[in-house]
């Protein structure tokens, strides 16, 4: 039988400190990882701001703004516009959006006749 002083540990004691200190190590890594890539997430979609994240953002879309569209285009699957084109969706958007509360105050007008009756 061994002696209490081993603790149920066979062998080497010294293993074991260090082996508790690997994984409360690599728990500790870890946690922190998984907290800086949420804030990364985060800052990427603009809902909190790191200090150093803004300059890279910058950095990466004057970059962006050198690349030839086809590349960009390959790597995120979406269509690169041109200003031009940019500027004919807006001003369709813009008319979109006016038809719609046109159509919205002429609703609220027939509903509220409605319930006048």
């Amino acid at each position: 039988m061994g002696s209490p002083d081993e603790g149920g540990v066979k062998g080497n004691k010294k293993g074991v400190p260090v082996w508790a200190f690997v994984k409360n190590a690599s728990l500790i890594i870890t946690i922190a990882l998984f907290f800086f890539t949420i804030v990364l997430v985060l800052d990427a979609y603009k809902f909190v701001s790191v200090r150093h994240a803004k300059f890279a953002r910058k950095k990466l879309l004057r970059t962006l703004q050198y690349m030839d569209p086809t590349i960009i285009e390959a790597h995120t699957g979406m269509k690169v516009l041109s200003k031009d084109e940019f500027g004919a969706l807006q001003t369709d958007l813009e008319k979109a959006r006016k038809d719609v509360r046109e159509m919205n105050t002429k609703v609220q007008e027939k509903f509220s006749d409605v319930l006048k009756t």
